[in-house]
């Protein structure tokens, strides 16, 4: 970025007046050499920084000069000016502070005549009577006390004065600020006004030599009288909560100051500030002047706010240091703590929170001071186990998690200080052991990690009693912190606590161990976490833990770096990923420790940990390491190795060639990203590389241009410093390159954003600015006429983000559209975007307005446009851009302003005409978007541009009149005069008579029945208009048939109100407003914004369409803000009244008001918010107190139930507000108030008052207990565990756990169970019986999931909760009559016994002696799994009982299994006898458990492999199969099938099922062929399974199932297709990497080549699925292929895992591969120049089909791959198709071999230019779907030219390179040399 130049600061210049000026001429000698010249001299110049050096020649000037001097007049008239100057000079011009500092060194005998002058000229300003000249005179007060000897000398010399000033200015701009009062701007001024008179005083009082002594204090004294009259004022301001907060707690220390400087004596200062604190002051024991000044504070009602802030000056202003006060001061303490403690319950108002934490902050600061004074008489009532203590910690634990950061932080401190005064209290003593300290670490460490103030208490006690005392209570903290750094809103509390806590431990074991072996501990207790998080945590713990604690950890402790790359090293080279500590490489859902040593290495490296990039390449990490890095399947390796090679702590770093080369490797594979984060960092990164290239280039200049010859000897290069340049540039010019390319036709929106986003980086980064003479690289030397196109082409894309992108590039470069463009083609263009203006696509316009804005800037417009200037403006070369360009603008808003009125009338005839031809929305944004663009305060033609704003709002207020009947009507979504029955009709008619619409035709004057056919021919309805002629036909437009449809006459009118609403909002934003009609410099009167206002409000108040109304929002907004930023006080007050205006239409509504009462009041809540929110968001925010208490009342219960609208309306708007974000904290004291009015609303008979409650509850259960980050629909809170509902006990039950502590739960479990009845209760409710079962079931579920508790502790908990279950089971038996309730029992026997398992491991007699398991026996014995039901039997619960009942069953199965081993005893129930219950609960859970168990053995997980138990199931399940009939069940034992291996079962199936294997392959494969489901899925695989069991059993019988393997292969194929489920596609994906070794790499092809062939196009196919888990899961199928012994050599990414972008080349690079293993050359290379061509796509139906989408369905979205680029794949196949047959030297035998397909070709080329022709000028705009569609055919038509010139020994792998040019002529070319060859 080169080397930048230092800001210069802006000093404003000193004058003087007139009469000054003259006399310092008088006095100036001819040879300018005495102080008057110096001081004239200075003062003419301009430049404030100039006069700074002049004023400091002053002091040394006068040095010179003898006593004498002082009586000279020049010396004594030059001191008055310099008194003038200084107090002339605003407060903050550094010439006021260097002129004082100056004047501080004058000379002794100067100070005399200087303190003089300095008083006069104070005196004169202390004079003025101007209110508003105040704050000038108050300033220089304060200014002449600060560091300045004579203004302090002045102030001493005029106390009385200035004391009356300051009184006299208070009392006055409090009156002015009453007067004022909703002019916002003035009152914020005359409040800081306010504020700092009140600070200016204080400062007297401390700094002012007078007040030190006692003479002033008499009563008759002038000094006293205004002291007593500014504590009187204090006090007042104190009292008035009209004032700023800010000026409320400056006055409470003012007052506590100014009563300590004037009480007498000192030592019963204590006393009487405590007796006012406590509202206990005696009137007989105070002074007079104190009851006089203070009568308020002795007497009256003392607001909770003023105590607070006489607190806080009781803190701050009185000295507690050393004890001065006594044992009145210390009773003075803990008097302040206890009214502290009583506000702390009181204080509902944030901001008034937020004072009381740094006011109790600051009391523990001043007990510490008192404890440090050695006070003993405290040492008990400040101690930890003291009862103030004891409340300090319940406030921070009560607001340790506040919303509020800085509420949170004053906590910390508090926390802190607790500490620290405890340990004074205990000084001399161990503090380790102290009982305070152990039980508040105990106690910490119980609590949740999920709480964020732990983390700041425990970082508290590291520091206070060392970590190491925490960690012998718990060694694993380390790891549990970092186990909640997946949490965002906790890694900030973790990060810091473990840095703390690593840093602590560091310090002790750096002192305990003299050796070096103290880092290996700390390594071991630190570091080896860390890496266990990078390797095998979840995404988001690793994103964090790298991007918070990596940084602290690496920069404490540099030297573990290389701890960190050893360990992941040795992991990475190890044979397998588990028979190491961390994973190896990684994989999509995990980054291994490949990921984490590139995240170890970025971190380093950009934090100065690494010497340089060389040393890291070469010491540290092997080139194919990177390489495997930048193109790895996880997405965060590929971004933390990008950023390794971009970013560094040094700015000037080379950029070696090495990782230019990766860096050109990355882009080539990594554009099109999906995800929005990551390319986002990827042009991020990029982009500091490009900022590094730049600023070394500019070192490497400075090297090369320096003087000398030698090499350089510079540790920034090695090699010189032209070779680095030449590099840069081609990189540059290279990297650019591949961007371009990227742009290709038919390009992904994630390649197009990347891209273009980089390319504006460098475009940014590489530009050439004033002053610079050299740069290494500029982008506009790389553009042609072929790459500008390609860049104009973007503006297509129906994303903005591309159009953006796209227009900013082009403005970045300096070569323009004329460079390339003729003015045919401009005026092309021109043309164009006129037409998509009125397009009926909504993108279209944004095309429109995009390509408009361009011409516009680019001053590229056709030469016709000039006539629509009135004053023919001449602006040739020499004129500036800005003139240009508003020209351009105002002649292309003329013009379509133009256009616009045309379509309206036409429109106000026939709105169904509009919403089919010419939707006029288009016009108006395209108007909006070049206002946008402009500077509208600068405008030069102002009367050229006012008769068009105010056409402009006339037509946009006729176009609302047009549009508005259908957006205000009551069903604006169904709102078109045509039907297909009576009966729609008739209501429609209904909502035309209510809306009375604006049209001179009968299409809207009565509802009509359609006939037959649903559309209508323009033709025909242009005549059936009467008022419609020949003339009235849109200009350019052929008439056609055309459906409207009701969607699309809504879609015409709310954007139309949409665009409307936008372009007036910024009108409002934008154009300078003219307050006077006489006004020169403004654009919009007052009555126009009035008008605007006027409009909004009836737009938003009537609007039911919430599109249009959301919009509206927008646009009022702006003006709002606009009006509240406008210092007219008329305009400003508007918002206001509006608001007034409003309320009182509120109140008064009934249901025959216009307002709407439905759609949630559709736009009312808008508009009153937009009232609301942009008003200041500072101050006493009166506005919305009146808004809320007006609201709130109505939102009450009413008697009156025929009036219940405006209560509807106040529950609608009180949500509105409470969901703003906005309004913030301010909202927050009135939650109380809307959850009552909510609450209350619920018992309305009318529903719509208790749908809004409901709404509003809703919103305010956000507001409170924040947004709903998971998933789980039961995370509200209900006490209704005993409802009759189930549905809510279900979630009470659930709700109840975050209420209890985790170490409370066993407890409430037993006092829940106790609370069950006895089996010999005659009397009992199921109701609550359920109810308290749910509790304790999800109480003891969350126990057992709780991490923090010992191991020894939980067994013992379970054990008493087992034997208080035991009591109560009963509930689990046929005594119980309830299903539902013996299901909920059984249940919590389950999760007990998988409990005590878990933590018991394999010590079955813990169960076993507590009679756990006999107890089950006998339940289950019992129970109907054995005795069966009733024929017929229905009962509530029963499935739910089954299920709970067959869990608890396979527990004891397994159990007795665990016990007795393959031959299992005293089992009531076999897995035989639940597989063939009757009941399909029953199998599917059997199933499921069994299906368990075989995965677990089938992937080798299970210990022990597969249990005795389940061996020689194949026949088993093989007659289950047969038999099932259930979808699930079914698909469950296939699962298992498929699990087991078929050299067990598939034998047996003749013989058990009736069925040859080849009879059960088909059997199998037809499943997947007719189903289309999950088993579909699971058949295939099984089918595959099967199929790879006959290839390698079978090898000799093979072509005994030749037609099975085909119809396999069929089977796969299909299943590939995209309409399928994605579960259908990732078995595909499954199959095809199991099958790999056999049917994709066999070096002896098993399947016929077309058939191996169409396989691996299934691959490539998956590869480019639209779904990520898809393409991911595809890499899998090449990393395999990649990693055969055949195939390994292939490429250098064998056994690694890869992204599919990469994955897609590869797989074709091992496919060619193969193909010459296989010497299959000849038969293969037809079919892939097929997949080349495309040649299944028929092009003429596939652009006829477009067409009619594109025409005949406007508003349906067909299935779309956003992901998939065809050219890419194009390119890739060309590539490695080139290299194959570059490399194998083959050539067809004979020229007819490819007859087919050269004649196939050329009928291509010839199709293809038949259809270009047919396209119309500009087609890339405006019919882009056709032409994108032509443009990727012919490239692929190229490629084909290209390979069968290349066959011929024509044309060489150089022109593989898609073609951004004119490619017409290189295909007709390629066309005419085959033309005789085809046959």
């Amino acid at each position: 970025m080169g080397v930048k130049k230092k800001k210069e600061v802006q000093v404003a210049a000193m004058t003087i007046c007139h009469q000054d000026l003259e006399t310092l001429k008088s006095f100036a000698d001819v040879e300018g050499k005495n102080l008057a010249a110096l001081l004239l001299h200075c003062v003419q110049l301009t430049d404030g920084v100039s006069q700074i050096r002049y004023v400091k020649q002053i002091v040394p000037l006068l040095e010179k000069v003898d006593k004498n001097g002082m009586c000279d007049p020049t010396i004594q008239s030059c001191l008055d000016i310099l008194a003038g100057i200084y107090l002339s000079l605003s407060l903050k011009n550094p010439l006021k502070k260097v002129l004082a500092s100056s004047l501080n060194s004058l000379p002794e005998f100067f100070l005399p005549e200087a303190i003089h002058r300095f008083t006069s000229r104070l005196q004169e300003e202390l004079n003025t009577t101007d209110l508003y000249a105040y704050r000038k005179v108050i300033d220089n007060i304060s200014s002449c006390m600060e560091n300045f000897n004579l203004g302090r000398a002045s102030v001493n010399n005029l106390l009385k004065n200035v004391l009356h000033f300051l009184q006299k200015s208070l009392i006055e701009i409090l009156e002015e600020n009453r007067k004022c009062a909703g002019n916002h701007i003035v009152q914020t001024q005359l409040m800081n006004d306010l504020l700092v008179g009140i600070r200016v005083s204080m400062v007297l009082v401390q700094k002012v030599q007078d007040f030190q002594g006692n003479l002033w204090k008499a009563s008759n004294s002038p000094i006293w009288q205004n002291m007593c009259g500014l504590l009187s004022i204090f006090t007042k301001f104190l009292s008035d909560d009209n004032l700023l907060q800010t000026v409320q707690s400056t006055s409470g220390l003012a007052i506590i100051l100014f009563i300590k400087a004037m009480f007498h004596p000192s030592e019963k200062i204590p006393r009487l500030i405590s007796s006012v604190l406590l509202h206990s002051v005696d009137c007989t024991s105070v002074p007079e002047w104190f009851m006089s000044s203070c009568r308020s504070l002795c007497f009256g009602d003392v607001s909770e706010s003023a105590v607070l802030f006489l607190c806080q000056g009781t803190l701050a202003m009185l000295d507690w240091q050393n004890g001065s006060m006594g044992q009145s001061g210390e009773a003075l303490l803990l008097d302040t703590a206890h009214v502290l403690f009583t506000l702390s319950s009181q204080i509902k108002e944030p901001t008034l929170e937020m004072f009381l934490s740094r006011i109790l902050a600051s009391w523990t600061n001043s007990a510490i001071q008192v404890l440090e004074s050695s006070s003993p008489s405290l040492t008990d009532s400040l101690n930890g186990n003291s009862s103030i203590v004891g409340r300090l910690l319940e406030y921070v634990y009560t607001h340790w998690e506040h919303p509020l950061d800085a509420l949170r932080h004053q906590t910390k401190i508090m926390f802190k200080n607790l500490l620290q005064m405890h340990q004074l209290t205990v000084e001399g003593a161990d503090l380790v052991p102290d009982p305070f300290f152990v039980e508040l670490t105990e106690s910490l460490l119980r609590l949740e990690w999920h709480i964020k103030g732990k983390y700041m208490c425990l970082g508290c006690l590291v520091e206070c009693i060392g970590v190491e005392h925490i960690l012998a209570i718990d060694k694993t903290i380390p790891s549990q912190i970092l186990e909640v750094m997946g949490d965002q809103s906790l890694v900030p509390y973790a990060s810091d606590l473990l840095e703390t806590m690593f840093k602590n431990h560091k310090s002790h074991l750096k002192s305990q161990t003299a050796e070096s072996s103290w880092i290996d501990q700390w390594h071991e207790t630190w570091v080896s976490p860390l890496l266990f998080i990078l390797c095998e945590g979840n995404l988001d713990q690793k994103s964090y833990v790298i991007d918070y604690y990596l940084p602290k950890l690496l920069s404490y402790s540099p030297e573990s770096l290389q701890y960190m790359v050893n360990i992941l090293q040795t992991s990475i080279d190890g044979k397998t990923g588990q028979e190491q500590s961390f994973p190896s490489l990684g994989s999509c859902n995990s980054r291994g420790a490949l990921g984490a040593l590139m995240a170890c290495l970025r971190i380093a490296r950009a934090h100065g940990h690494l010497q340089s990039a060389t040393d890291t390449w070469e010491n540290l990490m092997s080139g194919s390491r990177i390489k495997q890095g930048l193109i790895h399947q996880h997405c965060q390796v590929r971004i933390d190795t990008l950023g390794l090679l971009c970013e560094s702590n040094r700015s000037t770093e080379i950029v070696s060639m090495e990782e230019m080369q990766w860096i050109q490797f990355f882009t080539t594979y990594n554009l099109n990203s999906q995800s929005p984060g990551v390319r986002q960092q990827i042009c991020s990164l990029l982009k500091k590389l490009f900022c590094r290239i730049q600023e070394s280039s500019q070192v490497l200049y400075k090297l090369e241009r320096s003087k000398s010859k030698r090499e350089p000897e510079n540790e920034l290069t090695k090699q010189h410093p032209s070779v680095s340049l030449q590099q840069y540039k081609n990189f540059m010019s290279s990297i650019c390159n591949s961007l371009f390319e990227a742009l290709f036709p038919g390009s992904s929106y994630s390649t197009r954003f990347s891209a273009l986003t980089i390319l504006g980086s460098i475009a940014e980064v590489f530009h050439v600015p004033e002053g610079r003479i050299y740069t290494v690289y500029q982008l506009s030397h790389d553009i042609d006429v072929g790459r500008f196109q390609t860049l104009m082409e973007c503006f297509t894309s129906t994303f903005e983000d591309v159009k953006i992108l796209a227009f900013d590039l082009l403005m970045k470069l300096s070569k323009t559209a004329v460079h390339f463009q003729d003015s045919e083609k401009l005026q092309g263009l021109f043309q164009a975007a006129l037409e998509l203006s009125t397009s009926t696509k909504p993108y279209d316009c944004v095309t429109a307005s995009y390509l408009l804005n361009f011409l516009i800037w680019q001053d590229a417009l056709p030469s016709s446009l000039s006539a629509y200037l009135t004053l023919q403006v001449a602006c040739d070369n020499g004129d500036r851009p800005a003139a240009v360009v508003e020209r351009n603008t105002l002649m292309v808003i003329k013009c379509l302003m133009e256009n616009l009125g045309e379509e309206i009338s036409q429109a106000e005839n026939s709105l169904l005409q509009a919403a089919a031809a010419f939707p006029m929305y288009g016009r108006v944004h395209c108007i909006t978007g070049a206002l946008q663009k402009l500077s509208l305060n600068s405008l030069q033609l102002v009367s050229e541009w006012r008769p068009v704003v105010e056409k402009l709002l006339l037509m946009s207020y006729r176009l609302s009149t047009v549009v508005s009947p259908v957006i205000q009507s009551s069903s604006p979504e169904g709102l078109i005069p045509m039907d297909t029955d009576s009966e729609s009709a008739s209501r429609l008619q209904m909502i035309l008579n209510e809306i009375q619409p604006r049209d001179t035709n009968d299409y809207f004057n009565q509802a009509k029945i359609l006939k037959e056919r649903d559309s209508f021919d323009m033709k025909d309805l242009n005549a059936s208009v009467v008022n419609i002629d020949t003339s009235t036909e849109i200009k350019g437009k052929e008439v056609k048939t055309c459906d409207v449809t009701a969607q699309m006459v809504l879609v015409c009118c709310w954007r139309s109100m949409k665009e409307v609403a936008l372009l007036l909002g910024t009108l409002c934003q934008l154009l300078p407003m003219q307050p006077v009609p006489e006004s020169s410099d403004g654009l919009l009167t007052v009555e126009q914004v009035k008008e605007i206002g006027d409009y909004f409000k009836q737009h938003l108040l009537q609007s039911r369409h919430r599109g249009a109304f959301e919009l509206a929002y927008t646009g009022f907004v702006k003006l709002t803000e606009a009006l509240n930023r406008c210092p007219n006080v008329s305009l400003q007050k508007l918002p206001e009244q509006w608001l007034w205006s409003v309320l009182e239409e509120i109140k008064c509504s009934d249901p025959s008001s216009k307002l709407c009462a439905t759609r949630r009041s559709a736009g009312i809540p808008f508009y009153i918010q937009a009232l609301l929110a942009s008003g200041p968001k500072k101050g006493k925010m009166d506005l919305l107190k009146i808004t809320m208490k007006e609201l709130i009342s109505l939102a009450g219960p009413t008697d009156d139930l025929q009036s219940t609208v405006p209560q509807v309306h106040a529950l609608n708007i009180l949500r509105a507000l409470f969901r703003d974000t906005c309004l913030g904290e301010n909202i927050i004291p009135y939650v109380a108030d809307g959850a009552k009015a909510a609450i209350l609303g619920f018992t309305s008979p009318v529903w719509a008052v208790r749908n809004s409650s409901t709404l509003l509850f809703s919103a305010l259960i956000t507001r409170i207990f924040g947004v709903k980050r998971a998933k789980d629909e039961h995370s509200k809170t209900n006490r209704c565990g005993h409802s009759p509902v189930y549905h809510s006990r279900e979630m009470a039950a659930r709700a109840l756990v975050p209420f209890v502590r985790i170490d409370h739960i066993p407890n409430t479990i037993r006092t829940l169970l106790a609370t069950l009845p006895s089996c010999t209760d005659q009397c009992f409710r199921q109701n609550h019986i359920h109810g308290t079962l749910l509790q304790v079931f999800h109480l003891l579920q969350a126990y057992s999931d709780s991490k923090h508790r010992t191991n020894s502790d939980f067994q013992h908990e379970l054990t008493d909760i087992t034997v208080c279950t035991k009591a109560k089971l009963w509930l689990a038996k046929r005594q119980n009559p309830c299903l539902v309730t013996r299901a909920v029992y059984t249940d919590v026997l389950f999760l007990l016994s998988c409990c005590l398992n878990k933590s018991a491991k394999d010590n079955q007699p813990v169960l076993e002696s507590l009679g756990f398991w006999e107890e089950v026996r006998g339940i289950i014995s019992g129970s109907e799994l054995i005795t069966g039901f009733p024929c017929a039997f229905k009962a509530p619960g029963l499935p739910q009982y089954l299920q709970s009942l067959t869990r608890l069953a396979i527990a004891a199965v397994w159990a007795a299994a665990a016990k007795s081993g393959e031959r299992v005893r005293d089992v009531p129930i076999s897995f035989s006898q639940l597989l063939e219950s009757a009941f399909p609960e029953v199998r599917s859970l059997t199933l499921e458990a069994l299906l368990e168990k075989f995965l677990a053995a089938a992937s080798g997980l299970g210990e022990k492999g597969l249990p005795p138990l389940l061996c020689n199931m194949g026949e088993k399940f093989l007659l289950l199969a047969m038999k099932e009939n259930h979808p699930e069940c079914f698909c469950k034992i296939l699962k298992i099938l498929h699990c087991m291996d078929p050299g067990e079962w598939l034998p047996q199936t003749e013989h058990c099922v009736h069925l040859t294997p080849k009879e059960f392959l088909i059997w199998t494969m037809d499943i997947a062929s007719n189903e289309r489901s999950e088993i579909q899925s699971v058949a295939l695989r099984l089918a595959s399974k099967v199929i790879s069991h006959h290839m390698q059993t079978c090898v000799e019988n093979r072509e005994l199932i030749a037609p099975e393997l085909k119809q396999w292969v069929q089977l796969v194929i299909l299943s590939c297709e995209d309409h399928l489920p994605t579960e259908s596609r990732l078995a595909v994906v499954e199959v095809l990497t199991s099958t790999t070794p056999l049917f994709l790499t066999n070096p002896h092809p098993i399947l016929e080549l077309q058939d191996t062939l169409a396989l691996w196009k299934c691959v490539l196919t998956l590869l480019q699925s639209e779904e990520q888990v898809v393409r991911d899961a595809a890499t899998e199928t090449v990393t395999t292929a990649m990693s055969q012994e055949n195939t390994c050599q292939s490429t250098e990414f064998a056994f690694c895992q890869v992204d599919a972008s990469i994955a897609l080349a590869l797989a074709l690079a091992v496919l060619c591969d193969l193909l010459q293993q296989w010497d299959q050359l000849a038969p293969g290379l037809p079919i892939l120049l097929g997949w080349l061509l495309g040649e299944s796509d028929d092009l003429v139906a596939c652009v006829e089909s477009m067409h009619q989408v594109e025409e005949d369905y406007l508003f349906e979205k067909a299935e779309v791959n956003f992901w998939a680029e065809t050219l890419i794949f194009v390119k890739y196949l060309c590539k490695h198709l080139f290299c194959l047959l570059s490399k194998s030297g083959w050539r067809p035998p004979s020229p007819e071999m490819l007859c087919h397909l050269q004649r196939m070709v050329s009928e291509q080329c010839d199709l293809l230019s038949q259809l270009f022709r047919e396209l119309p000028p500009a087609a890339e705009f405006v019919k882009t779907v056709e032409f994108t569609r032509l443009r990727i055919q012919e490239e692929r038509t190229l490629a084909c030219l290209r390979l069968l010139a290349f066959l011929e020994g024509k044309e060489g792998e150089n022109t593989l390179v898609l073609s951004v040019r004119d490619p017409y002529a290189e295909a007709r070319q390629l066309t005419l040399q085959r033309t005789e060859a085809a046959c």
